[in-house]
């Protein structure tokens, strides 16, 4: 399951108020958190694909916590598909969000999991979160679009949306994926389970870190802080550890 899903599931309140139900979604069917009293709905579906988002949106959730994206390296080399899940389907969710608050006045939390990946190079330390966002790829030119969609959406009304650029998660489980620094983990999770792993880049190579449990802290941080005291700026750059690939050797 999601750590974060997992850590729900353990503290069972969210901003001290209880959790009565989750709902878990995924292009395959997720699993379901363990010990959690309330009610888990596991959901199979695609955000990419048309009517989906309206499906969801109308369970009215109170927080919504959206993940779902290509990593950059497969945005990459993918152009069409990475900007189908990434924008396309960051948009149909707001606009089910905006849709459903002119029916109701649905208003929820959304937390948009962002990237550093919309800043380009090269990256001061610490990244203010009013840095330039000039983006290097398509992953992080199609999280800056959605960062820009957020607040504005924001702005309107009709919901209460906060973005985070998360550095670099390590080491990530699981099998390697295809975002571009996967390798960072790759260097250290493969050799513990006696694999061998492939270092793309020099030594000297400085990279920007937060480990899983930090970046589930980000999340429920994200979901309950007081956006008033924020303002109008609805995108933050979160902390991390400062490291060269020899640091991390």
């Amino acid at each position: 399951t999601a750590p974060w899903a997992d850590r729900l599931s353990s503290d069972g309140h969210l901003g001290g108020k209880s959790i009565d139900a989750m709902t878990l979604v995924d292009v395959i069917v997720p699993a379901k958190p363990p010990g959690f009293s309330g009610t888990v709905t596991c959901v199979e579906s695609d955000l990419s694909a048309p009517g989906e988002a309206e499906k969801l949106v109308e369970m009215r959730p109170d927080v919504i916590f959206h993940l779902a994206a290509i990593v950059s390296g497969e945005a990459e080399l993918d152009f069409e598909k990475g900007y189908r899940i990434n924008l396309d389907g960051t948009r149909y969710l707001l606009d089910a969000i905006r849709l459903a608050n002119g029916v109701d006045g649905y208003k929820p939390r959304l937390v948009f999991t962002s990237s550093i990946a919309v800043f380009g190079a090269p990256l001061p330390y610490p990244i203010a979160d009013d840095y330039h966002t000039t983006p290097l790829t398509s992953y992080g030119t199609q999280k800056a679009i959605c960062e820009l969609l957020l607040s504005d959406y924001s702005r309107s009304n009709f919901l209460d949306g906060i973005a985070i650029r998360l550095p670099t998660i390590c080491i990530r489980p699981g099998a390697p994926n295809k975002a571009a620094s996967g390798f960072f983990s790759n260097i250290l999770r493969e050799p513990i389970a006696g694999q061998e792993a492939v270092l793309p880049v020099s030594e000297d190579v400085r990279h920007y870190f937060a480990s899983p449990r930090a970046a589930v802290g980000f999340f429920l941080h994200a979901a309950t802080m007081d956006l008033l005291k924020v303002g109008p700026r609805r995108n933050l750059s979160l902390p991390g550890l400062s490291a060269t690939v020899g640091d991390e050797i």
